[in-house]
């Protein structure tokens, strides 16, 4: 995002013509200065958001002199000084990034660098390309007898709608049926945000509102769910829409033993597994909900029900609704964890979530070759050349709607 510094006697209208070259982004500039009064005098700065429709300024680049070149750049700096660098990428969730480097406060540099509450962007690319587009959020300084350093944890550029609510001139936020990209474009105009949909957005909605005090994120997410999606953010800091990939082409194989697998370590969670899950449709007055039961057929003859209210929805995707918690319950109560000691699978690619590998690993309850979707990776570098892809396995199905055929101990 840029600023704007306002002339006297200047409107919406006028400032959104020497911003945008567009007066018909004026309502863009209101609803990202809420409070803001026309006409202006001399030397208000306004925020002037990003146009999400328009083409985006790029990521930076940096030329790279082989694949595997990591470059971090930091309010468009290049940084050369960190230590470590870990990014985590997922299909339900926004990217982050962690940075250690020794501090010296001394030099003005690293303290311009690293400034608490800057929300400096923050880049990395892998090759020339882009691995990650953020904003660099909590900055600790660590003051020991053996020196000094400094950690920074940034997220995605999208993840700030995971903190904030719409800006106050935006509302009333209330759409009649309309579909979820249309929902996510106009909430998400505000923050300069690029919206992507790689999968069918399915359904309308037939009411839907976005209350005051309710953050973006949780929000959006909510309908996604019911519309069987996933939300996530893309390497240029896109928010992403998305469904989860259909097994039968992994990218790797992985056997116990043998290289590059180090670990693989199974989290179960038993506590979220149930032998059905209800969805019911809300009373209204006079009328009772419909109601949709899922039933675990891997749970017959124990009582552990799980009933929910489906909202914000038509009749007819409710049992949709109830289908997709069904499969979520999987994701959540059977993942893996493995290390693998590269951050390319055997086809040269950076590992990425919404990929499947299989995985033979007796020794983790994996009796056979059985194909994970992996649900996020992080990447883990050292500044003297040391690699490791962390990858969060998950069933197969499990973000589609679907109750898994077989487990990994079957």
């Amino acid at each position: 995002m840029a600023s704007i510094t306002t002339r006297k006697g200047d409107t919406f209208d006028l400032l959104a013509r020497r911003a945008y070259g567009d007066d018909q982004q004026s309502a863009l500039l209101r609803s990202a200065n809420p409070g803001a009064v026309e006409p202006f005098e001399e030397g208000v700065v306004l925020t002037a958001p990003d146009q999400p429709t328009a083409p985006k300024n790029k990521p930076p680049t940096v030329q790279a002199d082989n694949p595997s070149e990591l470059a971090l750049l930091i309010n468009g700096q290049r940084f050369r000084f960190w230590t470590g660098i870990s990014i985590t990428r997922s299909i339900d969730s926004m990217d982050t990034l962690s940075i250690s480097a020794p501090f010296e406060p001394d030099d003005r540099g690293f303290r311009e660098t690293f400034k608490p509450f800057a929300f400096a962007p923050v880049n990395v690319n892998v090759g020339g390309a882009p691995l990650f587009t953020g904003t660099m959020l909590s900055v600790d300084p660590d003051l020991k007898e053996d020196g000094r350093t400094v950690a920074a944890a940034c997220y995605s550029v999208p993840a700030v709608t995971g903190d904030c609510t719409a800006p106050a001139s935006a509302y009333p936020l209330e759409w009649d049926g309309a579909k979820l990209r249309t929902i996510a474009e106009a909430i998400a105009a505000p923050f300069g945000l690029s919206v992507v949909f790689d999968a069918d957005e399915g359904a309308v909605f037939e009411r839907v509102a976005l209350k005051p005090g309710e953050k973006v994120l949780p929000f959006l997410i909510k309908l996604a769910q019911q519309r069987g999606l996933l939300v996530s953010s893309t390497e240029r800091g896109e928010l992403l829409f998305t469904k989860s990939i259909a097994p039968g082409q992994p990218a790797a194989r992985l056997v116990e033993g043998a290289s590059p697998l180090v670990d693989v370590v199974p989290v179960f969670n038993p506590q979220d597994y149930y032998s059905e899950i209800t969805g019911i449709e809300p009373m209204v007055v006079g009328l009772r909900g419909g109601q949709v039961t899922v039933r675990n057929p891997r749970l017959r003859g124990i009582v552990r029900p799980l009933a929910f209210e489906v909202s914000d929805t038509v009749n007819a995707d409710i049992e949709a609704a109830c289908n997709a918690k069904a499969g979520r319950m999987f994701a959540n109560v059977v993942n893996y964890s493995c290390n693998v000691a590269t951050w390319r699978d055997p086809s040269g690619n950076i590992w990425k979530p919404n990929t499947t590998v299989t995985i033979d690993a007796p020794g983790a309850m994996i009796y056979g070759e059985y194909e994970f979707l992996v649900r996020a990776v992080t990447l883990s570098r050292t500044s003297d050349g040391g690699e490791l892809a962390t990858l969060a396995l998950t069933i197969p199905g499990a973000f589609d709607s679907k109750i898994p055929e077989a487990l990994p101990w079957d």
